[in-house]
């Protein structure tokens, strides 16, 4: 059995949608009903209580069906029996409420009472659900709701068979057993009073019990049309109605309409009854004969309760019209009878008490007129007029009472005097009549004025109704009394309330049907009356005429039939029907004309106002030709008064209304005056024509309002109404120009005539009077503080309600305008004027009233007002909070939005204009004030801790209702998406920026981690990936949905990015959006606090489906093609000619800025305002209209009509592509973030990434992507492309062993060569698609660069062969052997693969890249250079080489090197990204020597490339900055300098040694001729740059220096020998840094014993210093053995810098390159070692060697020891790497050395003596260099011993000698 709320859930979903249900929503319907069918059988029936049962309780332990035992406590047991006694209920039934009552709220903490409260308002909840499931139910069968018959046949079954069973009775039962005074019903006098409603709110037990008897009375009145009553149900009912209309109170709105539920309940019953017609179901109740005398004697049995008698009465009048219709249809199968012939005098008996009575002045006055009629059910309502239309038009159209009627009427006319004397001071309003008026109690008027009103009420009615207008033709004829004529004309008056009505309402008083009723005498009569009191003008001294009082009556009628036949006329047809309309003005300026009788003109000629604009402009003349003027005293309020006394509206007013107390002709007047200005459409004067109408309003009618007495309430706020109406247009109407500002400032508050009146700008002088708290905000505010409760009451139990309610409503609305207004005024007007809010923050009443108006639901408009009000009151009042709460307001204002928001949400209608969307305007205002100071309205109104602080709140949205409560619920079930699509895009926005708040994000994402939320990643299976709504069924609902799904990927990416991984609710979190995302997650990961298996939550693991990942699925959601949103205007506009000035209206920013015709929405999407176009389109037809003809005008009218229709399709158009872009967004974002942050989660991550890569460039291809979401996908791409890099060399997976092993470094996670052609396929179709961008391809081009070092090196580059060797040696296993050839294999395969698929679109890619290179910005132009640089690398064919040079990229590049001027050396962004792409150009030109080697330098010089290098302008630049560096501002702007060097300065260096290698590689004689000659040249040109890098100690020098002091050598080492000349002094520079690096002592040191960064940082640097040793000593070794020179042996006492090194200096580099050799060797080994025994290592030494690395980042302190030995294992390979490369270049270097001293040795010239010394410390370095064994240092040393042999053996001679 589903529970009440599931039910009504259910039947609200399928039955009250905007769309119909669905087969699914049809299924789950009708199984709720059959589950369903006892509850409603035995409805409101639950379980007594029972000793049994509360014995068990008071045992404290108590077993619930299908649950375990629950334990109570004291408190527990003493509520669960208050709730049995209090209530009537069974004890465990009570104790289940508890249990459901905690499930929905925390009821721990709560006080006793207030437990008992939730308990018992939660079981009242229930059976509302229950009761208005029921009601549902019945009205869909009943009314006519557009659902499938079938459905409703099926509904209709069901509850017959209830009705059937007795649920009839029941009904009947409850409402009479409700109204007693005992637990089952009200409750006894000592139960507890209140409960506790869905918010928290006290709600009278007494008022719920009501409510449910109302439901209750209207289940009953739908019964009747289900299953016909019964003759018991009607006399129960009978019963029912007297006992509720004794108990009937003129206060008792509810009760009032719980009787009329009754009493219709029978006059539906026997008016259906009647009129069925087929023969099976003939009516019931007419057959029974017994029941027939039994009911009419129960009928017609007369009481002493009057209420109940009036009641009775209609009873007796649908019994009447029962027997009249029945005994019709017996007489027509039957002859007649006896039986009839009684029913006849039953009949005549009826009737006669009916009439006797006027029942029909009861039905009128105290039932259709009440405001509990008026306030009830509006379907109810329209049922029971809908029945009493039928009852009517039987009464009055059956034969029978035909002759009633007309005994009526003439008896009416008999009693009534034709004419009534003048009493005008006494006369009454003819509106509203009431008991003992003369007229009132007539029959025939009543039955006229009960016609009226039903289809005033229900227009729709007269459609096809000819038994309605045969009964107006026989009531019209031959009125002799006013009374009677007056009641048929407003009889008129409402048929004319549609256009079918006033047109026969029109002909019938335009023809002959009426001697003497029609238009000819209303004007007749006008004319009459204009010409006496012209007459009485014209005779000096004669007095006005008296307006008889007959004739103003029926005047009056006839003028509101006038105004409703124009109304509502055929807006062509009724252009033709009054051609002069003068008659109706003449009389308004006569003194003796009742007030009553103006209004009715000018409410009469406002009816013509929108006729046509011609009609306007004559009203226009004519009121200023014969209406009463406005004259305003020029001084009011400084007390002078105007000395001359005239007639005019002022006096009117003043004298003859305010004396009478009634207020017509001001209202009218006012009305007209609203109506003409309203269509007014030159707005150029703002309103200055209307400044003395205004000041009237201003002065005389709204200022002292509140202070005049009124006859009658309603013309109290009808006068009001006009006057807010006024001020509402000139608000919304006039604009304010900047010299009116000005013209304003001198205007003192207390002065506000001081100016001429005709200089008065309304609008302004308006906001004055806001902005100084005067007269108009006053008295606006008095209405305001009147306050909701008060509104609901008047509301409901007031005629002159709904004018209150709209008075409040404009009020609201006003202050809305104003504040729209005030803020740009008050920084002109200070301090005189101030904004609206600090006026209203001088009274905190004000503001807190204006605030709770939220809670008012009659009219949503008000509540939106309210809401607006809030919005701007709290981005203006920073201590809007604290003021709430000293206010003491906080608790229900959080209550009220909270509850209006909820019932938003159970809307069951769409919302077209979401600015009239309460639910959007409260979460926009919760969005909108986040960011504010706290505590904010957000904070209060989510319920966060206000009074302390903010960021440490513990959420509890079950103990605390809020809207976070209802948000948060709402969005777990995402019900009624149709209708609450942007309450839950609205929604997800809203927690997404509370997260993102800093000091809310601790508090909420808490929240959304616990498991009911888990920041509701389940719907990422269901919601999330579902499929789109059809843009051509609902592209509203459609945007949203994207919207909606966006912002929940972004929650869930942001609650991945920032959880706290130490939290076991965040960490379960992370995995279960991983795994309903990916459906990859590492289940078996271990968490970090408890240790349990990720398994303990079996709906991650178990149910998870076996499926595509979902994340694939989400961008296939967004794979579709973006519509249309260029701007094409419609073709027949472009025909027409039209299109530029409408393009100047869309374009020009005059129009298209701020106040245009362009707006923002919620969202944040530029739209176009159509109404704002719309007046622009109007505005130009006008201008042109002159010039068209009528033909050509419809043209226009046509194409502005599809501009506007095609503005709103540009509209949605956008806002869809900007929602699929933001999907696009959130998808990217979780991506992204998950393989970032969270990849070690995720199980196959390499697959993973490889199929997010493959999709996403998939995606690219695709025609349906536009370059936005291509930017977006292919950011994603590279964050893939990173990862799988990255991934490569990470620790593998898996838990099986703590050990890592050499088949860990070499199975790497690389993917397969297939899967890699792909990516590259794929990425190469996305670089050449047809639509593209600059910013698009600079990314592609990111990702081919990462592609590129992907496949560039399947094993770490960094981790030597050597080492993989020794590894494999140590673990003896041949297959790690053939896995290393393996790989070797297949990337030769992978690199001939990426060739082959770039060459087939090598033309198309190169003309790209090459275009880019040359015409893009500095950032397009380096990476394209860089990629051509990345094709170089890969060309072992030569191809691109002459794709380059035939499309002249590398001169371009050369010329660009070159013409680098000094403007691009400042330190600006844009000098900064020319130099990177300067370095971009010499990267590609030196990868061209590199790769291509001699032939490729040889290119390069041919193109001149050093040539253009020595004139680039930025070595010079460098030169002069040398210069710099040792004066007294040496440090500025070095930083900028230095960056400019690294970018520039070293890779031309190391271009330049790249062309200088093919003098190594050339023929002497060709050296000679050309290569060394450019070389020298370029030296000598740039020969600063080598002496800065020559000079000075560089034994502490940084890595980059040392790596251009290593070129300069380089280059100089090549070429200088050739040079003759030295007087440039690079030779002395070159010897003073032999003799300073060859004598520098080596320190030898455990690399594993010191993690001092210096030390380390030494080490770095070591490789390079001995590289520049290398270089000078081939510098040395070419100058000995080329030019002859010879070295000194031993070191002398003068200064050598000048002079080369001594052959004693080459003896202190041997010993430096023996120490380091050695101590390279021994950490080698040690190195090995460790590698070896990694395994065997404790995690302290692990954890020491990453720290020695200084790799500590890349660990955690979760990571285990397999992943930290893994990192130490990698980390000591790459140090074997350094050490071998180390070790190679010392024994070349010392190669170099012995073979020049071996030349030494063998010159005789050499001095004996010395060479014996020098050899004496020659001896024991070689003998230390003999020790080197090739075990220890890991080289071939034959080459190298056989020297040092060879070198020992002379040594050995020279010391004999």
């Amino acid at each position: 059995m589903v529970s009440p709320r599931e039910l009504l859930s259910t039947i609200e979903d399928a039955l009250l949608g905007p769309a119909p249900p669905t087969p699914t929503q049809r299924i789950e319907l009708m199984h709720a009903i059959r589950s369903s069918l006892p509850a409603l059988q035995s409805l409101l029936s639950y379980p007594g209580p029972k000793a049994s049962d509360r014995a068990q309780v008071q045992s404290k332990e108590v077993r619930l069906p299908d649950s375990p035992p629950i334990s109570l406590d004291d408190t527990d047991v003493k509520i669960a029996l208050k709730l049995s006694d209090d209530l009537n209920l069974n004890e465990i039934e009570c104790v289940r409420l508890l249990v459901d009552a905690n499930r929905e709220w925390i009821l721990y903490g709560r006080e006793p009472l207030e437990i008992f409260r939730l308990a018992a308002g939660l079981w009242y909840m229930e059976r509302r659900d229950l009761i208005t499931s029921l009601y549902i139910l019945l009205r869909s069968v009943v009314l006519d709701q557009g659902l499938d018959g079938g459905l409703v046949a099926d509904i209709q079954k069901h509850m017959e068979d209830l009705f059937s069973s007795g649920l009839r009775q029941r009904l009947i039962m409850l409402i009479k057993e409700l109204n007693r005074e005992e637990p089952a019903g009200v409750g006894h006098q000592n139960a507890e009073r209140y409960v506790l409603d869905f918010r928290g709110a006290l709600v009278e037990r007494r008022a719920v019990v009501l409510r449910e008897r109302l439901s209750l009375s209207h289940c009953l009145a739908l019964s009747v049309l289900i299953i016909r009553m019964s003759p018991k149900d009607l006399k129960d009912v009978l019963s029912t109605l007297k006992d509720c209309a004794a108990d009937v109170d003129e206060n008792t709105t509810v009760q009032l309409q719980i009787t009329f539920g009754v009493l219709f309940s029978l006059v539906i019953a026997f008016i259906s009854d009647a009129l069925r017609t087929s023969p099976d179901t003939a009516s019931t109740l007419s057959s029974d004969a017994s029941f027939r005398h039994e009911f009419h004697g129960l009928v017609m049995s007369a009481g002493n309760n009057t209420n109940i008698e009036g009641f009775v009465h209609v009873v007796r009048l649908a019994w009447a019209v029962h027997l009249m219709l029945t005994q019709d249809q017996s007489t027509m199968t039957d002859a007649p009878s006896s039986a009839s012939s009684r029913d006849l005098a039953n009949i005549c008996s009826c009737l006669e008490v009916i009439c006797s009575n006027n029942v029909f002045q009861f039905l009128l006055g105290n039932v259709i007129k009440t405001a509990a009629y008026q306030n009830d059910d509006e379907d109810m309502v329209y049922m029971y007029n809908g029945y009493l239309h039928k009852l009517m038009m039987c009464f009055v159209s059956h034969p029978l009472t035909r002759e009633k009627v007309k005994e009526m009427k003439e008896k009416a006319m008999s009693a009534l005097s034709p004419y009534i004397s003048p009493r005008l001071d006494d006369f009454r309003d003819i509106n509203n009549l009431k008991e003992g008026s003369p007229g009132s109690t007539q029959p025939f008027v009543s039955l006229l004025e009960l016609v009226r009103e039903i289809y005033q009420k229900e227009p729709e009615l007269l459609h096809g109704n000819e038994e309605l207008w045969t009964f107006v033709t026989t009531a019209g004829e031959d009125h002799t009394n006013i009374e009677t004529l007056v009641a048929f004309l407003r009889l008129l008056s409402t048929l004319a309330s549609n256009e079918e009505g006033a047109s026969r309402v029109y002909e019938l008083l335009n023809g002959k049907v009426f001697r003497s009723v029609g238009w000819s005498t209303l004007f007749d009569c006008l004319s009459i009356y204009e010409e006496k009191f012209k007459q009485a003008l014209q005779s000096s001294g004669t007095m006005l005429p008296d307006f008889q009082e007959g004739d103003a009556k029926a005047l009056v009628a006839y003028l509101d039939v006038l105004k409703k036949v124009v109304e509502n006329g055929n807006p062509t047809e009724r252009k033709k029907w009054f051609s002069d309309i003068e008659p109706l003005f003449k009389l308004l300026g006569y003194e003796s004309v009742p007030p009553y009788l103006k209004g009715a003109l000018r409410n009469a000629i406002t009816a013509f106002v929108k006729v046509s604009p011609v009609q306007r402009d004559t009203i226009w003349s004519f009121l200023e030709q014969y209406d009463l003027p406005v004259v305003v005293a020029p001084s009011v309020s400084s007390g002078q008064h105007i000395t001359t006394q005239i007639y005019d509206m002022r006096y009117e007013l003043n004298e003859f209304e305010a004396r009478r107390e009634r207020y017509p002709s001001t209202i009218s007047f006012l009305n007209l005056i609203n109506a003409l200005i309203a269509e007014e459409r030159d707005v150029s004067d703002r309103g200055r024509r209307f400044v003395g109408i205004f000041r009237f309003v201003y002065d005389y009618v709204f200022g002292p309002f509140p202070q005049r007495a009124y006859a009658d309430p309603c013309e109290k706020w009808q006068l009001v109404l006009a006057c807010l109406e006024h001020f509402r247009l000139v608000l919304s109407m006039y604009d304010i120009k900047d010299e009116d500002i000005a013209s304003a400032i001198d205007m003192k508050p207390s002065m506000p005539h001081a100016s001429s009146v005709e200089t008065q700008i309304p609008v302004l002088e308006l906001l004055k009077d806001f902005m100084s708290g005067k007269i108009v905000f006053r008295n606006i505010m008095s209405i305001i503080l009147l306050g909701v409760n008060t509104i609901i009451n008047e509301r409901t139990t007031q005629i002159y309600g709904i004018l209150l309610e709209r008075a409040v409503h404009l009020s609201l609305e006003i202050i809305v305008l104003v504040m729209e207004r005030d803020l740009v005024l008050s920084d002109f007007w200070r301090p005189l004027y101030q904004p609206l809010d600090a006026i209203l923050s001088q009274d905190h009443r004000h503001i807190v009233a204006l605030l709770e108006y939220v809670r008012y639901d009659f009219l949503p408009q008000i509540q939106q007002c309210s809401i607006k009000i809030m919005s701007v009151l709290s981005s203006r009042i920073v201590g809007l909070v604290q003021l709430l709460l000293k206010a003491d307001a906080a608790k229900s204002l959080v209550e009220d939005y909270a509850t209006c928001l909820e019932l938003r949400f159970d809307e069951c209608q769409i919302i077209e204009n979401t600015k009239d969307d309460v639910g959007v305007l409260i979460l926009q205002l919760l969005i909108d004030n986040i960011s504010r100071p706290a505590p904010n309205i957000t904070h209060l109104l989510l319920r966060f801790d206000v009074d302390s602080s903010v960021d440490r709140t513990t959420l509890q949205p079950k103990f605390h209702y809020s809207c976070l409560k209802v948000i948060l619920d709402n969005l777990e079930k995402l019900s009624k998406p149709n209708i609450n699509a942007l309450l839950h895009e609205f929604g997800f926005q809203l927690l997404y920026e509370i997260c993102v708040d800093p000091l809310t994000s601790g508090p909420i994402m808490d929240l959304l981690s616990t498991k009911k939320y888990q920041c509701f990643s389940k719907h990422i299976e269901t919601f999330a990936v579902a499929p789109l709504p059809k843009r051509n069924n609902n592209q509203a609902l459609r945007i949203s949905t994207l919207h909606q799904r966006a912002w929940l990927l972004k929650l869930l990416a942001l609650e991945l990015h920032l959880a706290d991984m130490a939290s076991s609710t965040h960490w379960e979190t992370c995995l279960a959006i991983l795994s309903h995302t990916f459906l990859q997650c590492a289940a078996e990961r271990w968490s970090p606090n408890n240790l349990q298996t990720f398994e303990a939550d079996p709906n991650l693991v178990r149910n998870r489906p076996i499926n595509r990942k979902k994340v694939l699925e989400l961008l296939e959601v967004i794979q579709f093609r973006s519509p249309d949103t260029s701007m094409k205007y419609p073709q027949l506009l472009s025909n027409l000619k039209y299109d530029a000035k409408v393009e100047d209206i869309l374009r020009n920013p005059a129009t298209s800025e701020s106040g245009g015709i362009y707006y923002y929405s919620e969202r944040g999407d530029r739209l176009i305002d159509l109404d704002a176009l719309h007046e622009k389109l109007l505005q130009m037809s006008r201008e042109l209209s002159s010039r068209l003809n009528e033909v050509e005008k419809a043209e226009l009218r046509e194409s502005f009509h599809h501009m506007l229709k095609w503005c709103w399709r540009y509209n949605k158009n956008l806002e869809e592509q900007a929602a699929q872009l933001h999907m696009l967004t959130g998808w990217s974002q979780i991506v992204e973030v998950a393989v970032s942050r969270r990849m070690s989660l995720l199980e196959d991550r390499s697959q993973l990434l490889f199929e997010l890569l493959d999709a996403s460039l998939s995606a690219t291809v695709s025609p349906d992507c536009s370059v936005k979401m291509a930017v977006i996908l292919t950011n994603v791409a590279l964050t893939c492309m990173a990862k799988l890099r990255d991934e490569r060399f990470l620790c593998p997976a898996g838990f099986d062993s703590d050990s890592v092993t050499c088949l860990d470094i070499i199975s790497v996670k690389q993917l397969s060569n297939g899967a890699c052609q792909s990516i590259l396929f794929k990425l190469m179709m996305s670089i050449l698609r047809s639509e593209s961008s600059e910013s698009l391809r600079r990314r592609q081009y990111a990702l081919l660069l990462s592609y590129f070092q992907y496949c560039r090196s399947f094993l770490d580059p960094d981790v030597p062969p050597s080492v993989l060797r020794f590894l494999l040696s140590e673990e003896e296993d041949g297959e790690d052997e053939l896995n290393l050839q393996k790989i070797d294999k297949e990337q030769d395969e992978l690199a001939r693969a990426n060739f082959t698929i770039i060459r087939k679109e090598a033309q198309a890619i190169i003309d790209l890249i090459t275009k880019d290179a040359v015409q893009g910005s500095e950032a397009g132009k380096a990476i394209s250079f860089y990629v051509l640089d990345a094709f170089i690398s890969i060309d072992h064919e030569k191809f691109f080489l002459s794709q380059l040079q035939s499309r002249e990229i590398l001169k371009s590049c050369m010329r660009e090197i070159s013409n680098l001027s000094l403007k691009d050396a400042s330190g600006s962004l844009d000098s900064l990204q020319r130099f990177c792409t300067i370095e971009a150009q010499l990267s590609l030109l030196l990868r061209i020597g590199h790769n291509y080697g001699k032939h490729g330098s040889q290119i390069l010089l041919s193109m001149g490339a050093l040539e253009h290098l020595a004139s680039c302008k930025v070595l010079a630049l460098q030169s002069k900055g040398s210069s710099r560096l040792v004066s007294h501002n040496k440090s500025k702007d070095r930083a900028g300098e230095t960056d400019k060097e690294k970018l520039l300065v070293s890779p031309i260096l190391r271009l330049v040694s790249c062309l200088a290698s093919l003098v190594d590689s050339s023929d002497f004689l060709e050296v000679n001729n050309k290569i060394v000659r450019e070389v020298l040249e370029f030296v000598k040109e740039n020969q600063a740059i080598f002496h800065h890098n020559l000079k000075g100690d560089i034994s502490g020098a940084d890595e980059f220096t040392l790596e251009r002091v290593n070129l300069v050598v380089s280059i100089l080492s090549k070429v200088w020998p050739y040079e003759e000349d030295d007087h440039y002094g690079f030779v002395h520079k070159l010897f003073t840094m032999m003799h300073s690096l060859f004598n520098m002592d080596a320190q030898p040191s455990n690399f594993m014993q010191s993690s001092d960064f210096l030390e380390q940082n030494q080490k770095r640097t070591e490789l390079i210093m001995f590289r520049i040793c290398f270089g000078l000593s081939s510098y040395l070794y070419f100058l000995i053995r080329k030019k002859l020179v010879t070295l000194q042996v031993l070191n002398s006492d003068g200064d050598l810098n000048r002079q080369p090194p001594t052959l004693e200096s080459l003896l202190a580099l041997l010993n430096s390159i023996a120490i380091t050799l050695e101590s390279a060797g021994e950490e080698k080994i040690l190195l090995l070692n460790k590698i070896r025994d990694i395994n065997e290592l404790p995690r302290q030494d692990v954890d020491e060697i990453i720290k020695v690395c200084m790799r500590q980042d890349c660990i955690s302190s979760s990571d285990d020891i397999r992943k930290r030995r893994y990192i130490a294992m990698i980390e000591m390979c790459h140090m074997v790497g350094n050490r071998d490369r180390l070790i190679t270049l010392l024994l070349q270097l010392a190669e170099c050395a012995i073979n020049i001293i071996l030349i030494h040795f063998q010159d005789d010239n050499t001095d004996p003596q010395d060479l014996s010394l020098f050899c004496g410390k020659l001896h024991p370095i070689l003998e230390r260099l003999e020790q080197f064994k090739e075990d220890k240092i890991g080289q071939n040393l034959k080459l190298f011993h056989r020297s040092l042999s060879t070198l020992k053996e002379m040594s050995i001679r020279k010391m004999a000698l």
